[in-house]
Order: C-alpha cells, then sequence, then structure tokens
C-alpha cells in the first residue's frame, strides 16, 4: 500500500497540477452524458490500481469538468479561483478533522469562532453566534427549524401538534420548500407572496398572506427574505417586513447565501442596511468569497438558541463535561460528522481581508454598470434594473415573437457562446419572460470580454434568426 502513501499523492499531485493546462483549455467541454460515458471508463473492479492511473483520471476530470475558475465562466453564482482558501481546502483534507469538539479541532474551532464573530460583526448582530454548514440549503433549513422552535418548542418532543404556515417571496429559493418537507410541516403551508416587477417582496401582500392564514385558524410562525434572489439578485425589503414580523410575533430570517457579501462594501451595504432586525442570517462563502465548495454560516441574534435546538445525545461519549465544553461546536449543529470549512475561509479572509472584499464588490459593481450602458447601444434590452450582480436580457426583437420564441433563442444563443468558448452562460425565467442571465462573481472579469460576449451575442442572434423563424414558436 505504500504506492498511495501521502508522499506519493503529493507527487502526483504536483505532476497534475503541471500538466493541467488552464491557459488554453476551453471553459466547458460539450459532449452528452452518453458520449462521455462512451469516452471515460470509470468502472470499478476487484484489483486495484496504480497511482498513474488515478493520475490520468483526475486530469479527464479537470479538463472534462466546466473550468469555474476562467472568467468566462458566468452561468453560476459562483466563480473564480481562490489561492489561499485552496491551500486550506489541501490543509484540511490532509487533516481531515471533524467539528464537532474542541478537542479534535482545537484550531479550526477557534478559526470559525472568529469567522462568526466577524459575520456577526458586519450583520448586525451584537451578541450573536452561528455554526458553519454545508451551504444556504442547510442554513435556510436550520432558520426554519429554530422559527418552528420559538413558535411551539414541544415539536422537539412531541411533535407537530398545530398548522404552522411559512412566507417566502416568490423568488426565493427552492430550499424553502425543501426545509419545509423535512421539517415535516407540509409544503402546502409554505406560501408564495408576490414580488414586484425587480423581484422584490412587496410587504402588503405579506401581511395579506399572514392574515389570511390566521382567519383559518393556523399558526403563521416564519418569514424568508432573500438578499440576493437567484435570477434577479434582488434584495427584499426588510425594514417593512420586519415590523410586520414583529406585529406578528414571527421568526424572520434573511437568506443573503449570495447577496451578504455587499455588507462588505460601504458603498453598497445600503442594499442590506437592515440586516441586524433579522432573528437569523444564511451566508454562504462559496459563493461571492469563492472559497473551495462549500462552506456557508447560519448566524442567530439570540445566543444558545442553536444548541437549545439542535442538541441532543453524545454526552456520554462525545460532549464531555469538561474546560473545553463551550467550545463543543457539534451541539450547535445538525451534523455529527462535519468538515473544518473554516479553515479555507480562515485562510481566505486572513490574506485578503474585509478591504479586499470590499474591493472586489466595488469593482463588480461598477462593471454591471458599465455592461448595462452596453446593453443600452445593442440589440438587446434589460428584463429588469440589476441592483447586485444578475443581469437578465435578452434580444430585443422589431418582430413579435412569444415567450416561446424568446426562450428558445436565448438557449440556442448561450449554446452558441460556449461552442464558441466565449462565454458560459445560461439562460433563465423570472415572471414569465426568459432571457440570458449573466452573473458576475469572478473579479478577473472586464469590460473588454463582457464587450466581445456582446458583440457575439450580436453576430449570433443575426444568424439564428437566418436560420430559424423563432417567431412561429
Amino acid at each position: 500500500m505504500t504506492k498511495h502513501s501521502v508522499q506519493n499523492s503529493l507527487l502526483v499531485l504536483n505532476s497534475v497540477i503541471d500538466r493541467y493546462d488552464t491557459k488554453n483549455r476551453p471553459v466547458s467541454n460539450n459532449g452528452s452524458a452518453m458520449q462521455l460515458r462512451a469516452k471515460l471508463d470509470v468502472s470499478l473492479g476487484d484489483d486495484g490500481a496504480d497511482m498513474s492511473e488515478l493520475e490520468e483520471m483526475a486530469l479527464n476530470y479537470l479538463n472534462i469538468n466546466p473550468d469555474v475558475s476562467s472568467a468566462k465562466f458566468n452561468k453560476l453564482l459562483y466563480s473564480g479561483l481562490n489561492a489561499p482558501a485552496l491551500f486550506g481546502d489541501w490543509v484540511t483534507s490532509i487533516s481531515n478533522a471533524t467539528m464537532h469538539t474542541y478537542q479534535v479541532s482545537p484550531v479550526a474551532t477557534l478559526m470559525e469562532l472568529e469567522l462568526i464573530n466577524q459575520w456577526n460583526k458586519l450583520v448586525g448582530f451584537n451578541q450573536g453566534e452561528g455554526v458553519m454548514v454545508s451551504g444556504g440549503s442547510q442554513a435556510n433549513l436550520i432558520a426554519m427549524l429554530l422559527a418552528r422552535h420559538k413558535a411551539c418548542p414541544q415539536a422537539k418532543t412531541q411533535g407537530i401538534r398545530q398548522t404552522l404556515v411559512a412566507y417566502v417571496s416568490d423568488q426565493a429559493h427552492y430550499s424553502s420548500l425543501k426545509a419545509i418537507n423535512v421539517l415535516g410541516i407540509g409544503s402546502d403551508n409554505l406560501i408564495s407572496v408576490a414580488s414586484d416587477e425587480q423581484g422584490r417582496i412587496i410587504p402588503a401582500a405579506l401581511e395579506e398572506a399572514i392574515k389570511i392564514s390566521m382567519s383559518l385558524g393556523h399558526r403563521p410562525f416564519y418569514v424568508g427574505l432573500t438578499a440576493g434572489t437567484t435570477v434577479l439578485g434582488a434584495y427584499d425589503p426588510v425594514a417593512p417586513c420586519a415590523a410586520i414580523a414583529k406585529h406578528f410575533d414571527l421568526w424572520l430570517h434573511i437568506d443573503g447565501a449570495w447577496g451578504a457579501p455587499i455588507l462588505f462594501s460601504s458603498k453598497h451595504r445600503h442594499l442590506l442596511a437592515d440586516a441586524n432586525l433579522a432573528d437569523s442570517v444564511a451566508w454562504d462563502a462559496h459563493k461571492l468569497m469563492n472559497v473551495p465548495l462549500t462552506a456557508a454560516v447560519i448566524l442567530t441574534k439570540e445566543q444558545g438558541l442553536l444548541k437549545e435546538v439542535c442538541s441532543g445525545g453524545g454526552s456520554d461519549y462525545l460532549f464531555h463535561a469538561d474546560e473545553n465544553a463551550a467550545y463543543n461546536l457539534g451541539e450547535r449543529s445538525i451534523q455529527c460528522g462535519r468538515r473544518a470549512d473554516a479553515l479555507k475561509v480562515w485562510m481566505s479572509w486572513k490574506a485578503i481581508g474585509n478591504k479586499g472584499f470590499e474591493e472586489k464588490i466595488d469593482y463588480l459593481q461598477q462593471l454591471k454598470t458599465d455592461f448595462v450602458a452596453l446593453l443600452a447601444k445593442s440589440r438587446f434590452e434589460l428584463l429588469h434594473q440589476p441592483s447586485y450582480l444578475n443581469v437578465l436580457f435578452r434580444y430585443n426583437s422589431a418582430e413579435t415573437l412569444s415567450e416561446q420564441g424568446h426562450k428558445t433563442l436565448c438557449i440556442d444563443i448561450c449554446a452558441k457562446l460556449k461552442q464558441q468558448d466565449i462565454a458560459y452562460s445560461d439562460y433563465a425565467s423570472c415572471k414569465g419572460r426568459s432571457g440570458i442571465r449573466l452573473i458576475l462573481a469572478n473579479a478577473n472579469i472586464n469590460i473588454e470580454q463582457l464587450q466581445k460576449m456582446l458583440t457575439a451575442c450580436d453576430v449570433i442572434v443575426i444568424s439564428l434568426l437566418a436560420e430559424r423563424d423563432y417567431s412561429a414558436l
């Protein structure tokens, strides 16, 4: 087994890094799953393989997978390469620590506590706490669990004996639907509240929905706002919704998985200036802070609630009442085995600092403004006025296209951009209209690249319209 030692693995890793051509590879390789299965042997068998075979498969993995570090990758809410965070991720894997007790992960525990302290400062939770989680979906799940506990604490031991109702906007992330299912509340009791043309929840519609639930004898318990919606990047208005939540005694959560980092910027933090009015906030470090997947946090204003809600068992063999008991973060978590993701986030934050994140956000916000100006002079039109780093746009057709026609045209444009290795973007639909969704998450993107992409879109759309009658769709 010496051929698979750590030392040999590191040698092979260095070889893979040397052979991996990041400069000349396309942002994405095309091909269907069936084509890849025919090309790539991923079979497992009785006999083991040596490191040379593993090296070749590692190169296949890197070369075939989309290059999310590329400035051409603007499909999802993350992008770029963060060297200090990558270093931290490697060290974490070597150590393979778990985060349930201070005893087995002393340094990462202190790092996580410092990260939580800094995140809470940015949000405005002066006495808050938190715990790192696998992603925004788990953070939103825990937020709803906390809200359920505040509304009916007996549910932890006796189950739910009344109809609880939660409220999110019609632009909220689908993780809320998963959370309400997992918690046994039922998807019928997640109310989708109308949003305005910019994708922001309408407070008056929220209040009306709560009153309707109460008239049915149901128990409203949770309001989930979004800071940076998935399609439009919209920020729900916190202050008026916080007033409504307080009036009806509801838990107020902010899903800031994508948009919470705006708080680093003194110039743009007004988009989430009232975050301190919430009871909890979700924040993904693996999105705009671009540390390797996965790394996120759930922050709470009230101390002690996470342990009260999430703890249970383990005291006989794991959570000992010793001098470090207060540092056992596992009692705040719904996980037992939990990776030390704090290290990669801490390494990145230490290297970049608050000012580094502020500069990145300010640069990308200005880039967004400059791109919107380019759109105004092109064949394409905005489908919203972007406040954050999502830009949804489409061809401004002289002839009448149905929504299906627009959608198909956007799909075809994105496919051509990808085939020509100009950009890996995606289409999205919002409020019945489809467009090309540009996500600006990589600080290596520049306006020249975006101009090239838009010019290519002009050429592509003329060619596509000549080949196909989209108005007939």
